[in-house]
């Protein structure tokens, strides 16, 4: 099968669905001839897996509307059996291309079938929901990260084949890869590491990381912390995330933690490269993730640390079932007592248990799943031409 992913960004770890997508264009590499597009200003820094041969890059000047014609013939001229284009992503920037892809690459004289995965619907901004909306009526296949995205998608896109699947775990993918050689040439494989307990993590340590935007509840997290230390308890969070100077966001962070007295709780630790990330959070006794709908399998945070030795915080509310801590209330005195009951002692006692559920939960992530799901998918609506 010969598989094009259209994509703003490429494994340039500053996007979610960049880095996914130069994860999952690996893996289907794995099973057929892959052809990865993105704007060459977010591009991996990192070259794909050394073994792989039927993985092919191709960096473009950008996703202008004026670029259109040029890279549709680019696209109809590769002969594609799928042509996969995962949005939003950051190196689109606002262009509208995405959005017209699907029209004037569908018809009768195309060999074509058109995928296209939307990461997000139902918080988008306006404007990005008027490209989705011009992208679903043409394509033959849509994925969504979730159920609750496919419900609301579903009620738009009449007849057409869609399909949930989550995001896949970005910081494991390389390990996966490297096993799959590994087992074919009867080599040991790497796996994941032993537990080792929490013996010699940072009393009280907290740990977030993501890209930063709204609905991660940054404030009702800070709050708790605010809380716990007027009990008594002494927190330290280790935020990791790229706040731009001069980003209306970054400003509401810094307000939160003068506003809650948090300056001397809150380490402020940046972009964390994904060599440095399993390093810095199992330092930690816990990561908190207070998203605004509890957890949601499209969130490529939690999935990628989800089988690290961490045991995880999540919001309260959760539609989707999952095996980490919750607060039974949605705010930030509820999560205050939870956190303290946590670092109090609870979590030594229930630390194999906990990491054991969560590693078990955490296979849901594996690319080589998320890959094989596409395939199957790819390969249905092949079928529709025979």
């Amino acid at each position: 099968m010969k598989i094009a992913l259209v994509t703003g960004s490429a494994g340039d770890t500053h996007c979610g669905v960049g880095d996914y997508t130069y994860e999952l264009a690996q893996h289907l590499a794995l099973d057929g001839e892959v052809h990865l597009y993105f704007s060459k200003d977010h591009g991996p820094v990192r070259r794909p897996f050394e073994k792989l041969h039927t993985l092919f890059l191709h960096p473009k000047d950008g996703f202008s509307m004026l670029n259109l014609p040029s890279f549709k013939k680019e696209l109809v001229d590769g002969g594609y059996d799928i042509v996969h284009v995962q949005y939003p992503s950051k190196g689109f920037g606002k262009s509208l291309l995405p959005g017209y892809l699907p029209e004037n690459l569908a018809g009768m004289n195309s060999r074509s079938r058109i995928a296209i995965t939307l990461h997000e619907w139902t918080t988008s901004h306006p404007l990005r929901k008027l490209v989705i909306d011009q992208m679903i009526p043409r394509s033959d296949l849509i994925f969504v990260t979730n159920e609750a995205e496919m419900e609301a998608i579903s009620r738009k896109s009449g007849s057409r084949m869609i399909c949930a699947l989550p995001v896949g775990n970005v910081l494991d993918s390389q390990r996966e890869l490297a096993d799959v050689w590994n087992a074919a040439e009867g080599q040991p494989l790497i796996g994941w590491p032993e537990l080792e307990g929490p013996s010699t993590r940072e009393p009280w340590s907290i740990f977030h990381y993501g890209l930063p935007a709204k609905g991660k509840g940054f404030r009702k997290l800070l709050e708790a912390m605010h809380v716990m230390r007027e009990a008594g308890k002494q927190p330290i969070l280790y935020l990791g995330g790229d706040f731009p100077e001069g980003s209306s966001l970054r400003e509401h962070v810094l307000g939160l933690i003068t506003e809650f007295n948090l300056t001397d709780a809150v380490v402020r630790v940046g972009h964390i490269p994904q060599d440095k990330l399993a390093q810095l959070a199992t330092r930690c006794m816990l990561g908190v993730f207070q998203f605004a709908e509890g957890f949601s399998s499209k969130r490529s945070s939690v999935a990628s640390i989800s089988h690290l030795e961490l045991p995880l915080v999540v919001g309260h509310g959760s539609t989707e079932e999952h095996p980490y801590f919750a607060p039974p209330e949605n705010n930030a005195t509820s999560l205050a007592v939870l956190l303290i009951d946590l670092l109090s002692g609870r979590l030594e006692k229930e630390w194999n248990e906990v990491i054991t559920r969560q590693r078990e939960f955490a296979r849901r992530f594996s690319f080589a799943n998320v890959a094989s799901s596409h395939l199957d998918m790819y390969n249905k609506i092949r079928k529709l031409d025979t």
